[in-house]
């Protein structure tokens, strides 16, 4: 409310009495209180005993009245004011209006805005809703949310509308509040404005007390100058006063005048010689008729004087006159009155070497001011429309050629200007004085060092214009001719080059040039337009100088526009040759910047102009192309691959690769048996690059061997064609995922079996011929290549025969490989050779890994299938416990390494125990880890041995229903066994499943099975059921053999023999279980002694069931290793394992019984079957981990 009130502003509180018409303020006694009436937010109504509301009060028409509404609603009419405040504090009244008023207007304005909107709303389009029951124009309610852009952009004007209109509403509301507190606000807001204006007060006395005060200032009296006052009356004058002048001296004779003059020579002499302040410049001066003359050569002489004794005392100017020329003879008044005083200044501040300075800058101003004006006279006479000067800060630039033809975008000026002299050989008691000095800019680039006459004495722009374009013509012929002396050409005096240079006249410089046997050409340029002339002119001269005047820069592309000209009678020879032995003329495929890439690859350091031939053959890939490039350095061979096929009559190739062909340097003899020669060469080249870029490609570096004559000759007598053969790294080549040394950091392997470099050699092209025996140009080619890789270790390979495969020969005397491949001239052999690498690397690794093996027996060996046997051989102390078993028998595997893509397949023999795990054998064969096949084939035969045992002996467990176990293969070396005995019918009874684990371990190196419960299984320790019983009784805690050890919880077992006999004492032990009834669970829900935990309801014993006891055992013995062994006793723990010990026998026994059963069983399958099962087992698997898995199904 205070920012209302300031600066005389006016607030819109009224001061209605209708606020305190009922108890001061709203019956309080005058304490304000807010109160929610009804009737809030809204004003009085007009009436004939009310007055207008403004804010909540009436004030309107209320002003006016006499009478105010006081204390309980009394009326005072004796009262004169309306706020009970003193007569010192002025009522605000104005710019007051009814609140009614504005509630009115804001209504109204409301009710018209509305109005608009729907106007406005109605007058845009309706949404194209589809036609219901054919009627078109009607709109339908679907009842889901209309979300087109039309009805969407209608409630966003609506809404935004509404947002207004509320915000208006609000602040209406927020006036309305504060109206019914509009009596003691308008009262707060007369007291602010009183405090102010009295605050205003004392500012204004103040300031009128700093007026009146300066008013005073012009009031006082000056004091008297009593000290003027007594020497004007003591003297009768004042010696402080200077002299005016208004009486005239008396006139000066010329005796005086002669005698002072004399005197002022004596005084000049005198100071010259005696001060040593005297600029070297200076040095050069003449003493008389009372001045000292300077002269400095080349630039003025300037009269000085003193008016004084004191050496101290400064020289006065007196004349200039300039020494060179021309130059204005005597200055005019106004420059000499300017001269004078600035002179006159530089004496007062810097004495002679002040005067100096100036006069030495002032000069050399001039002479810049001469050759502007020169120049320009010179721009606008002969040397018109050639000529650019521009005037800079103190120096001056002139532009020549300004129209020459040649080198647009170049341009060539000179600056003249004045240099510093900082940085020159200066004496050492002298500063540096500065110069005149040019700078030369040829072709946007600056010279620094020349030697060009540059008289300042004597100024003349045009001799010195004449000498700059003179060197510039002497760069430019010299140029050319520099370059052409460094060819080939020239420098072996094949053709005559002459310079004739004038550093004065520039006509008279010229460059003659012998293009063919006599015939020469001279080049001249004109020194005032910069143009090339040719002489003498033919058409073909006339096209050179057309080009020389069209270089950008004419010294660097002169000898490209000579060699043009040189050689277009050779480009129409080499053309009409080419087509009869099939070779054909071709556009450039490429731009001209890429035939610069090209030919100046040869030479880092040249760059010289060529004129490029291009030629093809049919038979070759439309990206190949031969390119001769014509030039003053000779003429150099290429073999060009472009991207893509290049587009008829188009240059809009993109270059690819391209590579120099060694030809030998001599006379060109374009004669059909040099085309035969380079037919070869070049299939020949393309084969060699398509390998190159084949193993880039695969990350292989290549190299080509160097050959002491690879070169292909012009002369008829040269010896056939001889290209060097292609040497790649071996270990380079990349990876595959098959190879063994990349299970480690994946970084490609360095075969120690072979040396590092692979030999790639084209033997001969086989072209293709037409029905009367003439080659058929047409047609593709094939080229016979063959790739050597030599053997360091021959031992290695003793197994291999010669023919490794149809294209794979192995020499065993030389331990060498050769791999031969027919592929057409443009197509690389290299995926082919990494192809066989691969094949060769794996199978060496195979090798490597069966010969590791002590019972693997390699039978055949070849680059696509290897076929070895293996087997396991029991030792004395096995024999011993396994006198009954039958000795194991070899079994045969065959790896086919001819697979898609390297894949290898594991074929194995029928009754092959692997049989079941023959997926997880073609993963392995396929990983990092192949290599660990036939190690892991002798690891785990044993097992796979004992398992189809176990499943063999339980098939008739299985059959009469009593249960089944299963088998679960996660990997080749890690399984599960699930043994599942039939459990009781009744709801809740407990599943009397057993799970176990069998992984293999190591310990100090030395492998062996463990066997353990799986998880789950749950903790058995912590609810021991029937098959923790049994088996901590017969198997975890066994100690009677070294090859079997108990460990409490499971056990573990030698991979040879001992693992065997750890299945089958496992098995007999589950065995005791088969046929016994589930165990019963008391009605408190704990379980007994052999027993499981149910998390059911406890099951009763089936009516008429026993519980079965194994025959070999007796319930003081089960109850004797119900307990953990370090329990037991010394006697106990050795009746345990006698017992064991004829347990083991008796289940022996039964075991060599069942086997033979099986073979027999086997051998009546194989006669109905009459089949080989190769990659599959003869035992179907369950998948995984599935707890419903069905029963493995036998043969």
């Amino acid at each position: 409310m205070e920012n209302g009130t300031q600066n005389g502003a006016r607030t819109n509180h009224d001061r209605s009495p209708w606020a305190q018409a009922n108890g001061n303020v709203n019956g309080n006694g005058g304490v304000v209180k807010r109160e929610i009436s009804p009737d809030k937010g809204k004003a009085l109504a007009d009436g004939p005993d009310h007055a207008t509301m403004t804010n909540g009060g009436g004030v309107g028409h209320a002003m006016d009245k006499s009478a105010t509404l006081r204390g309980g609603g009394l009326a005072t009419p004796n009262a004169s004011r309306m706020n009970d405040l003193p007569d010192e504090i002025q009522h605000i009244t104005t710019d007051i209006f009814p609140l009614s008023l504005l509630l009115t207007r804001l209504a109204q304005q409301s009710h018209g805005e509305l109005q608009d909107l729907i106007n406005n709303l109605a007058s845009k389009p309706v949404p194209q809703l589809a036609n219901v029951n054919g009627n078109g124009n009607s709109y339908h309610y679907t009842g889901a949310e209309d979300t087109s852009p039309e009805s969407l952009e209608k409630k966003t004007a609506l809404l935004n509308f509404i947002q207004m209109l509320h915000t208006r509403w609000v602040k209406a509301l927020v006036l309305t509040e504060w109206s019914k507190k509009s009596d003691q606000v308008g009262r707060l807001i007369d007291i602010r404005s009183h405090l102010a204006a009295q605050l205003e007060l004392y500012a204004v006395n103040f300031w009128e007390l700093i007026k009146a005060k300066q008013d005073l200032h012009w009031a006082r009296l000056p004091s008297p100058d009593l000290k003027t006052a007594l020497e004007v009356l003591s003297y009768g004058e004042l010696s402080w006063v200077p002299e005016l002048g208004y009486v005239e001296p008396p006139p000066i004779s010329l005796e005086e005048r002669a005698k002072w003059l004399e005197e002022i020579d004596v005084i000049l002499s005198v100071r010259l010689n005696l001060d040593d302040n005297i600029p070297l410049p200076f040095r050069d001066y003449s003493i008389g008729s009372g001045r000292v003359t300077f002269r400095v050569k080349g630039e003025f002489e300037v009269d000085l004087t003193v008016a004084d004794e004191d050496f101290d005392t400064q020289f006065w100017f007196i004349d200039l006159r300039l020494l060179f020329t021309p130059a204005t003879g005597e200055l005019q008044e106004r420059v000499r009155n300017f001269i004078e005083a600035k002179v006159n200044e530089a004496l007062a501040t810097g004495g002679l070497p002040g005067c100096y300075k100036y006069l030495h800058e002032l000069v050399l101003t001039q002479k810049i001011a001469e050759f502007r004006r020169q120049a320009y006279a010179l721009s606008q006479g002969r040397w018109v429309d050639t000529l650019r000067v521009e005037r800079l800060n103190r120096a001056l630039s002139i532009q020549y050629w300004t129209n020459r033809t040649h080198s647009q975008g170049l341009k060539s000026w000179i600056i003249l200007g004045v240099h510093s002299g900082n940085g020159t050989d200066a004496l050492q008691d002298q500063e540096p004085s500065s110069h005149l000095s040019l700078r030369w800019f040829r072709d946007n680039k600056e010279v620094k060092d020349f030697d060009i006459p540059f008289d300042v004495d004597e100024i003349s722009a045009e001799d010195l214009l004449t000498a700059v374009i003179a060197r510039h013509v002497e760069y430019l012929l010299g140029t050319i001719c520099n370059k052409l002396m460094s060819k080939p050409r020239f420098a072996q005096k094949q053709a005559k080059l002459g310079l004739e240079v004038s550093k004065e006249n520039a006509l008279e410089s010229s460059l003659k040039v012998q293009l063919f046997d006599r015939e020469t050409v001279t080049i001249r340029i004109d020194p005032t337009t910069g143009s090339f002339a040719l002489f003498p002119q033919s058409s073909a001269v006339r096209d050179g100088e057309k080009k020389l005047n069209s270089s950008p820069n004419p010294a660097e592309d002169g000898p490209a526009a000579l060699e043009q000209l040189r050689w277009r009678s050779t480009m129409k020879d080499l053309d009409n040759r080419a087509k009869t032995v099939g070779w054909l003329m071709s556009r450039a495929p490429i731009s001209a910047d890429e035939h610069k890439n090209i030919v100046h690859s040869a030479v880092s350091t040249s760059r010289e102009v060529f004129l490029p031939v291009w030629l093809r053959m049919n038979k070759w890939d439309p990206q190949w192309f031969v390119m001769l490039s014509m030039s003053w350095g000779g003429d150099q061979w290429w073999l060009v691959e472009i991207h893509g096929q290049a587009k008829p009559g188009l240059s809009t190739g993109r270059l690819k690769t391209f590579h120099k062909m060694p030809m030998v340097s001599g006379p060109l003899s374009l004669s059909a048996n040099f085309f035969q020669k380079l037919t070869v060469y070049a299939d020949d080249m393309i084969k060699q690059h398509s390998n190159m870029q084949g193993s880039h490609k695969d990350g292989i570096r290549s190299q080509v061997q160097d050959l002491a004559n690879c070169s292909l000759s012009f002369g008829p007598r040269s010896s056939g064609v001889r290209t060097p053969p292609l040497v790649l790294r071996l270990s380079d080549i990349p990876h595959s995922p098959t190879w063994r040394s990349l299970s480690r950091n994946n970084i490609s392997p360095r075969i120690n079996w072979a040396e590092d470099a692979v030999t790639i050699t084209n033997l001969f092209t086989r072209h293709a011929t037409r029905k009367d025996g003439l080659p058929d140009f047409s047609k593709k080619s094939v080229m016979v290549s063959e790739a050597r890789l030599k053997v360091t270790d021959l031992a290695k390979f003793r197994l291999l025969k010669h023919n490794v495969d149809h294209d794979v020969v192995y020499n065993r005397r030389k331990g060498q490989f050769s791999f031969r491949f027919c592929e057409e001239v443009c197509r690389p052999v290299i995926k082919q050779l990494i192809t066989r690498i691969h094949a060769l690397a794996r199978l060496v690794d195979f090798i490597d890994a069966i010969q590791v093996g002590h019972n693997v027996i390699p039978e055949s060996i070849t680059l696509r299938e290897i076929v070895f046997t293996y087997s396991t051989t029991a030792n004395n102390s096995s024999k011993a416990l396994l006198d009954a078993v039958q000795k194991p028998r070899s079994w045969r595997a065959k790896l086919d390494l001819s697979g898609e893509g390297g894949k290898v397949s594991v074929a194995l023999e029928k009754g092959n125990p692997h049989l079941r795990v023959l997926d997880h054998l073609n993963s392995l064969a396929n990983s990092e880890r192949f290599e660990q096949l036939p190690a892991l084939l002798l690891f785990s035969l044993p097992l796979y041995r004992a398992l189809d045992k176990l499943e063999d002996g339980w098939e008739d467990v299985a059959t009469n229903n009593e249960g089944s176990v299963q088998f679960y293969h996660h990997s080749l070396d890690t399984m599960a066994i699930r043994f599942t005995l039939p459990s009781a019918s009744h709801p809740g009874a407990v599943r009397r499943q057993l799970n176990l684990d069998i992984k293999p371990h190591d310990r100090r190196g030395k492998r062996s099975w463990h066997v353990f419960r799986s998880d789950q299984d749950g903790d058995p320790r912590s609810r021991p059921d029937e098959f923790d019983k049994v088996l901590q009784q017969r198997v975890w805690s066994f100690t009677g053999n070294r090859n079997i050890r108990g460990l409490g919880n499971g056990a573990s077992a030698d991979p040879e023999t001992g693992i065997e006999q750890l299945v089958a004492l496992i098995d007999a032990s589950i065995r005791t279980l088969v046929g016994t009834p589930p165990p019963a669970v008391p009605a408190s829900g704990v379980p007994g002694q052999g027993g499981a935990t149910s998390t059911g309801n406890p099951a009763a014993p089936t009516p008429g069931s026993t519980a079965a006891t194994p025959s070999n055992s007796t319930p003081s013995h089960q109850q004797q290793f119900s307990h953990h062994p370090s329990l037991h006793s010394a006697a106990a723990l050795q009746q345990q394992f006698l017992h064991q010990q004829q347990q083991f026998q008796h289940h022996q026994q039964q075991l060599h019984h069942q086997q033979q059963l099986q073979q027999q069983q086997q051998q009546l399958r194989a006669q109905a079957n009459g089949q080989t099962h190769q990659g599959q087992g003869n035992r179907p698997q369950p998948t995984g981990n599935n707890q419903n898995s069905a029963l493995v199904v036998l043969d």
